[in-house]
């Protein structure tokens, strides 16, 4: 080998150990700026880490508070972890529906006070009141032994009512009305005679009608039970 080419190999490998040694100094450079870099923040930092400490410190002592409860409480946080997920859940899947209904929310509750604007027109609120109204009168006019006694009879009440309200019933009670208003606007100044009383009896209505007056009359004075239904024999 050649001293020409002996010299030429020697200065590749110093050049390459030049370039290395700048790639170490670059790199001992820059974790030198770091360093100085985390110096600075930990020396800004250090008075407010006291600070924060000493305030902590004194609201600690200030609130007596209980290192073993903080730690029960941690523990506690630890161990039902996964029920307070399951908690969570469901309230975030509420939070979400509340969002997307939000934009409904508006046109409903103007519906709402539309329909409620139209009852108090028509007067539900006002006859709410009055019916409230009457409602306390009732209570207050009876005592605890009147409110059992309308328990123990409450289906005898209801039968008897459900019985009155027979359509039968009541076309017999509005054809006497209109009876009873027919005879007070009549001429009822004129006494009828027993002649007169007779020969109203021939007309098969008014002994009909006595029928169940004397029906009535049976079921009024009966002590126990209905009365026995009046027959008739004929017109």
């Amino acid at each position: 080998m050649s001293t020409a080419t002996t010299k030429s190999s020697v200065d590749e490998r110093l050049d390459g150990l030049a370039d290395q040694l700048a790639e170490i100094r670059g790199e001992l450079r820059r974790q030198r700026e770091d360093r100085e870099r985390w110096q600075e923040l930990a020396d800004d930092l250090a008075p407010i880490a006291e600070e924060a400490v000493s305030m902590a410190t004194r609201h600690l002592d200030a609130d007596h508070c209980d290192f073993g409860q903080v730690a029960s409480l941690a523990h506690a946080l630890v161990r039902d972890a996964a029920t307070l997920e399951a908690w969570i859940g469901p309230l975030r899947i509420l939070s979400a529906l509340a969002d997307e209904l939000g934009p409904l929310a508006t046109p409903a509750t103007a519906s709402l006070n539309a329909r409620l604007q139209q009852l108090d027109e028509r007067g539900y609120f006002s006859f709410a009141r009055d019916a409230a109204g009457v409602v306390d009168t009732v209570v207050t006019s009876f005592n605890d032994e009147d409110v059992k006694l309308l328990g123990d009879n409450i289906v005898l009440i209801l039968r008897t009512v459900k019985q009155m309200t027979q359509p039968e019933v009541m076309s017999l009670l509005g054809r006497t009305a209109v009876t009873l208003q027919e005879v007070e606007s009549g001429d009822t100044a004129k006494t009828p005679s027993t002649f007169a009383l007779l020969r109203q009896m021939r007309d098969p209505e008014v002994r009909r009608g006595l029928v169940r007056v004397l029906a009535t009359l049976r079921t009024i004075g009966a002590e126990h039970g209905p009365a026995t239904t009046v027959h008739t024999g004929g017109n």
